[in-house]
């Protein structure tokens, strides 16, 4: 199954082709501020350096959140666009799992995901990694830095990965000390999307369009600041 991945959920934005547990082809790049121009030209090339047709592809998949507000609503409109045109398959999938995914290792028991959501918070969960699967220890959500560092158990090494890991290093060194591992990882997560993506298409879990929806786990800071309506 040859699946369109897509993610824009951070400024790390990426686009890859899967077909059968395997990576095809990868765009990745920077995006300083909106990715409304960089994922369409991403996916051209995409489509250009894998010899591939739009056509051809029989899935698609995008990184629902949490992550940028404007990021995800780019990512889930282009990818929106692209399944009522064609009609191909389409599923959601968490950010937060697809970068625990770089993590799922021989021995690697506990992952904890961690991307910076501003404002003195991190979107984060924790996953143990039973069968070679995620299972959830900690729902994801946004949490306060040391209150979700608090609910990690104790008895296990704990692989952190993402944005809020590296802004948060040295308080994670304090909570979590030698338990904490921090592997170099890189944050693109398109390749991550695909194959979880993949692996839910298979399974039946596709989804319409309007049925797509975005993982944000609280308000805009825009949607906070609007003014109640008096009845």
């Amino acid at each position: 199954m040859l699946i369109l991945a897509v993610d824009t959920t951070s400024h790390f934005g990426s686009v890859a082709l899967i077909e059968g547990r395997e990576l095809i082809a990868e765009v990745n790049y920077i995006s300083p501020s909106t990715h409304s121009r960089q994922v369409f030209r991403a996916v051209d090339e995409l489509l250009n350096l894998s010899g591939q047709k739009f056509d051809n592809l029989e899935g698609l998949a995008v990184a629902a959140g949490p992550g940028s507000f404007t990021g995800i609503r780019i990512g889930l409109s282009f990818i929106k666009a692209l399944a009522l045109a064609s009609g191909k398959k389409l599923v959601g999938v968490s950010a937060l799992e697809a970068i625990s995914y770089k993590l799922l290792w021989p021995g690697v028991e506990l992952i904890v995901p961690m991307i910076d959501a501003r404002r003195g918070e991190i979107f984060a969960g924790a996953y143990s990694t039973l069968d070679g699967q995620l299972r959830e220890v900690i729902s994801p959500g946004a949490y306060n830095p040391g209150n979700f560092l608090d609910l990690i158990p104790v008895e296990k090494e704990a692989y952190l990965i993402g944005s809020g890991v590296d802004l948060y290093r040295s308080l994670i060194n304090d909570k979590l000390g030698p338990r904490a591992i921090i592997p170099n990882r890189s944050y693109y997560l398109a390749a991550e999307i695909g194959l979880i993506g993949e692996d839910l298409l298979k399974k039946g879990q596709r989804i319409s369009p309007a049925e797509l929806k975005p993982i944000y786990f609280r308000k805009s800071q825009a949607e906070e600041k609007k003014p109640v309506k008096k009845r």
